[in-house]
């Protein structure tokens, strides 16, 4: 059975979630590329933010994804399984990591402010950073590597067990958005580099229009 077959066989395991659920999973699998205990987390921890709220998995850019996991810590990808789960992605800009190093997500509705925040139990991540994956990944083995018996039935438990053995709910509140800049529809072509920038991030510099690269500015964060 090759990697994509295996996915889709596990992933039958959602169908429990609901119908095309399964479906979701196995193109999370596909693009995370392997099991592992924290994006089936994340994975369910977005879909019960959703139906929370009432709300679908987001096909345009109607609610944001506040992620409180960070960087160079173990179970991070439990962005991932957000991502997919809700709809949420990087590439929409719906998504940001509030760099707590935590396992929640809160969900926002643009349109109302209506979101509710979703984190996994303390006793879920004490005995997923206990099991023998994590305790190979600790030793610097890649998640592919580690014995897959070690984590498929795992990785199936998160994705079948009820919502309240895994995840703690609060309360619907009121998120204040932030106002953000109408996206950009234009493009530009860089007087330097010839490449298209879109027209937000062109730069102008000694009668030119350059790209940020091009003009050597300091990109703000």
């Amino acid at each position: 059975m090759n990697r994509f077959e295996y996915f889709k066989d596990i992933a039958k395991n959602a169908k429990v979630l609901g119908e095309g659920w399964d479906r979701i999973l196995e193109a999370a699998l596909i693009m995370h590329g392997h099991l592992c205990g924290a994006m089936p987390l994340g994975f369910r921890a977005g879909r019960l933010a959703l139906k929370v709220l009432g709300a679908e998995r987001e096909p345009n850019m109607a609610k944001i994804a506040l992620v409180e996991t960070g960087v160079f810590h173990a179970a991070a990808c439990f962005v991932d399984g957000v991502q997919f789960s809700t709809g949420c992605t990087y590439g929409k800009d719906l998504i940001k990591k509030l760099d707590y190093g935590k396992w929640a997500v809160t969900i926002a509705i643009k349109k109302d402010g209506r979101a509710v925040r979703v984190s996994v139990k303390p006793e879920v991540i004490q005995a997923a950073f206990k099991g023998k994956f994590l305790v190979e990944r600790k030793k610097g083995v890649p998640p592919t590597e580690v014995p897959q018996e070690y984590i498929l039935q795992p990785f199936i438990n998160t994705i079948t067990r009820p919502n309240e053995e895994l995840l703690d709910v609060s309360e619907i509140f009121t998120y204040e958005f932030k106002p953000t800049p109408k996206p950009s529809f234009e493009v530009l072509r860089c007087d330097i580099c010839g490449e298209m920038v879109a027209e937000n991030y062109v730069r102008y510099k000694r009668g030119k229009l350059l790209c940020i690269p091009c003009s050597e500015y300091e990109v703000l964060k």
